[in-house]
């Protein structure tokens, strides 16, 4: 199996683009997909210079509905017409940011569900995308992993609900034919815990060893500086990890450079950035 890293805020190279968006390309067996399709249209650039052609794409994963993720799904359909689209029926909502008085769109995913709709495969909780390959969602619901943000709403008519995240997916594939050998986890910003993640794969697949992670953290503020998250969560999150016993943790996206060094500090080299250009072999 090899993942790749399309796009996200920073890059090995300065020929390659960035933006606060992320795409990995992943190839297991038969199957090529993206999990993300970045905030714009830089991840076709970068996949082309790194010869990873989008027409050749078989599906693309939007782990949810927030513009980091759904920006490159137009522009991807142009090249490849047929590529399919996994996300959760709970994806097809309304997400703002609300401050105040002011309100801005932060998901725009249910706008392209109405235009290309033969493209969606949309899911409630557990969704097989090929061989080795699952998508679902957190079935632990411990709260006190859980990094969300109480300005984030769900637009239903004219008024604004809490958006508890639960259009959010993971994935979980296994690189090897025997799955008792393991699988890696792959996740967008983790709004429902790392924690919560790992535990529902153990929930589903028994003691099966996880091999590595590549997820987000949503750690980051209104810059790679800035941390959304106190100390002691942190703290408790490494504490975890630690002890739900999984292999090596990729990092990249929302979890910010400052984020990113403050749990590294904790977990040593089992934390990694996974940057832009940069490759994972299983």
């Amino acid at each position: 199996m090899r993942i790749v890293m399309l796009i996200e805020n920073t890059a090995v190279s300065q020929k390659l683009l960035v933006e606060h968006g992320m795409s990995v390309y992943i190839e297991n067996g038969d199957s090529r997909c993206l999990f993300g399709t970045g905030s714009s249209t830089k991840l076709i650039n970068n996949a082309k210079r790194m010869k990873l052609y989008p027409e050749n794409i078989d599906a693309a994963i939007i782990p949810h509905n927030h513009l980091s993720y759904t920006g490159g799904i137009d522009n991807l359909l142009q090249v490849n017409p047929k590529m399919k689209i996994f996300a959760l029926n709970a994806a097809d909502c309304s997400p703002y940011r609300k401050k105040g008085l002011l309100s801005a769109p932060v998901g725009d995913l249910a706008d392209r569900i109405k235009k290309n709709r033969d493209n969606f495969v949309l899911f409630n909780s557990f969704q097989q995308v090929s061989e080795g390959f699952f998508l679902l969602k957190d079935e632990i619901g411990d709260k006190s992993f859980y990094v969300t943000d109480k300005s984030y709403k769900i637009k239903t008519g004219a008024e604004y609900v809490n958006d508890e995240l639960e259009h959010e997916c993971f994935g979980v594939i296994f690189p090897f034919e025997n799955r008792n050998r393991g699988c890696v986890i792959l996740g967008g910003c983790a709004h429902c815990g790392l924690p919560n993640m790992i535990r529902t794969v153990y929930k589903n697949w028994g003691s099966v060893p996880v091999l590595a992670i590549l997820t987000g953290l949503h750690f980051m503020g209104d810059s790679s500086k800035k941390i959304t998250v106190e100390g002691a969560y942190i703290d408790k999150l490494a504490k975890e990890i630690k002890e739900l016993n999984v292999g090596a943790i990729y990092t990249c996206h929302c979890t910010g450079l400052k984020g990113y060094e403050e749990l590294r500090e904790k977990l040593g080299n089992q934390l990694q950035y996974l940057q832009t250009g940069e490759e994972l072999n299983f």
